[in-house]
């Protein structure tokens, strides 16, 4: 009995389903070699995804914030960097030097400071600068021209007058107001700006340099930081902050909460978006003040009425720290009309009243 011959499948369908399905079945096979390589790249995928997370973590583990604090320049001193416990001490070794140095240069209360002996010396005969010291006079120059005459340097006669650095009893009466208004004017300062001297026309005038000093404390220990290597952080002197060129880990900005003048302790609901690099400054009359008969009167004393802003406080967002500490506050004591005149120079500048 012969055997039967073996059957191919293809052999025994029609002509056309044997055509149709030659070319099926390797299509099925490429098909089925494409979900295991789909399968295996999206397990691929879930596993990068994964070391992602676990990396990022560490990532931010090590990134974290780091701070401290310490007195400087009469008020507290906040360091914060987004690197390392060892990058912080590096930036407050630098910050207590840089606001040392400006200290030594800036003081009204050493009478060994740069500024004392200026203030001592300056209306019998001309004082010569320090480089500092001559920076710090040019660029209050500038602030006086640009803010109407409502930054003024040689304010210090009526802050003496008001009892900011000498307690007294009872306000300042007017005739007491119009007789030291004689010492005051940027205009009755005379400049060598080939022997950056400096000479008083009016016995008894003396300069007060605290409306741009922290602003300008803060700049040179930004800068001392970065070329430590140090580019992610704010440093706070008094409410005057300098955000590092580099924005938090996994941010776009630096968020700065606004103080409420009116409570203490307390911040307003609206924060600030700060770009890296940039500054902001506030002044009012919440911080430091003098009260008489149960009023409160604010340090910032205009020189134009001899008297203390009306303003509660005004926050400034600048390029840099010393801008926002000089704009806050010739604004605080100019208001609108002074932020418009600031606005008009100064590109992307931002001031934020509070009434």
């Amino acid at each position: 009995m012969s055997e039967k011959p073996e059957i191919n499948e293809v052999d025994a369908l029609p002509e056309d389903e044997a055509l149709e399905n030659s070319v099926t079945i390797p299509a099925l096979r490429m098909r089925k070699a494409l979900r295991i390589c789909a399968l295996t790249f999206a397990s691929l995928l879930l596993i990068a995804v994964l070391l992602y997370g676990i990396f990022s973590g560490l990532l931010r583990e090590k990134t974290e914030v780091y701070h401290n604090e310490f007195p400087a320049m009469g008020t507290v001193a906040k360091i914060s960097v987004y690197t390392s416990g060892e990058d912080l001490r590096r930036a407050n070794e630098i910050c207590q030097s840089e606001f040392a140095a400006v200290t030594r240069v800036c003081s009204l209360y050493d009478p060994q400071s740069e500024l004392s002996r200026l203030n001592e010396s300056a209306a019998s005969s001309p004082f010569v600068c320090s480089d500092m010291m001559w920076e710090l006079l040019m660029r209050a120059k500038v602030a006086y021209e640009e803010s109407d005459g409502y930054f003024d340097i040689t304010i210090k006669p009526l802050m003496d007058l008001w009892g900011f650095y000498r307690q007294r009893g009872t306000p300042p009466d007017e005739a007491e107001i119009n007789e030291t208004m004689r010492l005051i004017g940027f205009d009755k300062l005379e400049f060598d700006e080939s022997r950056h001297t400096i000479r008083f026309t009016v016995p008894g005038m003396a300069l007060d340099l605290g409306g741009l000093a922290k602003g300008y404390a803060a700049d040179r220990a930004a800068e001392a930081i970065c070329r430590a290597g140090i580019t992610a952080g704010v440093i706070d002197i008094g409410g005057n902050l300098r955000m590092l060129p580099d924005a938090p880990p996994g941010k776009d900005f630096y968020r700065v909460a606004i103080r409420d003048p009116h409570r203490a302790g307390e911040v307003l609901d609206e924060q600030l978006n700060v770009r890296p690099g940039m500054a902001v400054s506030s002044s009012g009359d919440y911080e430091r003040f003098v009260v008489y008969d149960g009023q409160r009167y604010g340090h910032i004393i205009s020189p134009k009425t001899g008297r203390p802003a009306i303003i509660s406080a005004v926050t400034v967002v600048a390029g840099n720290a010393m801008d926002a500490d000089v704009f806050s506050t010739s604004c605080c004591l100019g208001g609108e009309a002074v932020a418009a005149r600031l606005k008009a120079r100064y590109k992307g500048l931002q001031i934020h009243f509070t009434r």
